[in-house]
């Protein structure tokens, strides 16, 4: 019984840990980390994203690849005031990239705020890749949060970046 009571207090309190919301950096949005993921180093994160602008924060599964990702960004610019507009201009964006399929494209309203949901596939450089891209305005620009796992992990993965994505406030 003292062997058990320690582990099961230890299980109770790293579960806890991950169900605690987070603020996403720069926005009042919050979301809850899946279990077992870790916020990206900054190392990893500049080498990972060592194109264009890097998100604000990733949370993924441990390295050394840290293969799977939820990243934040938010991109200072001008957005339409109604979403439809919104979902079309990020729809035009996305369906250019190679090996682009649809899975399923919506506007969802979550923890009483409107989201542009897109859910796709595109290829990778050696395996297709699953992406579950949601986008509100925030004040002063557009908060872009995307999950992405690669075709092997999705059948692990997608039930958890599903509920944590759809956990967002």
């Amino acid at each position: 019984m003292r062997c058990v009571l320690p582990a099961l207090l230890l299980t109770v309190l790293s579960v806890s840990a991950h169900a605690a919301p987070v603020t996403v950096p720069g926005t009042n949005v919050q979301f809850t980390v899946p279990a077992g993921f870790v916020k990206m180093p900054p190392d990893i994160l500049k080498l990972k994203y060592s194109r264009g602008t890097p998100p604000a924060a990733v949370y993924s599964t441990p390295g050394p690849h840290w293969d799977v990702n939820i990243a934040f960004a938010v991109r200072r610019a001008q957005v339409p005031a109604d979403l439809g507009e919104l979902q079309s201009v990020l729809e035009r964006s996305v369906q250019g990239a190679p090996g682009f399929r649809w899975e399923s494209h919506s506007i969802q309203k979550l923890g009483g705020r409107s989201w542009v949901v897109l859910r796709f596939w595109v290829s990778g450089l050696d395996t297709p890749i699953y992406n579950d891209l949601r986008a509100a305005p925030v004040p002063g620009g557009l908060l872009i949060v995307t999950a992405n796992v690669t075709k092997a992990q999705y059948p692990k993965y997608l039930k958890p970046l599903t509920a944590a994505l759809d956990s967002l406030r």
